[in-house]
């Protein structure tokens, strides 16, 4: 009886600790990152060569647009971007800045986007010094369940 209390035990201490990285994680990047979307995935090819598909990025949310600049990789909010109609986010580079919208293109793309009005940029993805954070693989667990649903 001890040993199955025991393994009981630390079935549910795991279970806690796999809770707390899957809410606690995303809860507080989001606090420090401040935007509600700390984290995005990259689901094509498009930032190829520096975001490859399958890669989870950190998000750093912008107060502003003063905090914006040609050459920032953005994530906007995009109605277009989901085939089934449903909201979606697009990641790519700011390549023009006016003074109601800017314009993104895929660093791998031919054309630039339609132009982005200011509210819908969700944030800009987070880099130390010149280095953009990714996690490579990670996001294709989001990429993965996506075509699922398809």
């Amino acid at each position: 009886m001890k040993k199955f209390l025991k393994i009981l035990l630390d079935i549910v201490i795991y279970a806690a600790i796999v809770a707390l990285i899957f809410w606690g994680l995303p809860v507080g990047l989001s606090k420090w990152l401040g935007t509600p979307y700390p984290m995005a995935s990259i689901t094509s090819g498009s930032m190829w060569p520096i975001l490859k598909e399958g890669d989870l990025i950190l998000i750093k949310g912008v107060k502003s647009k003063e905090e914006l600049s040609v050459g920032d990789i953005v994530v906007w909010s995009n109605p277009k971007a989901m085939p089934d109609g449903r909201q979606g986010f697009t990641i790519h580079r700011i390549v023009k800045l006016s003074e109601k919208t800017l314009t993104t293109k895929g660093d791998a793309n031919f054309k630039d986007d339609e132009a982005v009005r200011y509210e819908d940029i969700i944030g800009k993805a987070y880099k130390v010094g010149d280095t953009y954070i990714r996690i490579p693989y990670l996001g294709f667990i989001s990429v993965i369940s996506a075509n699922i649903k398809n």
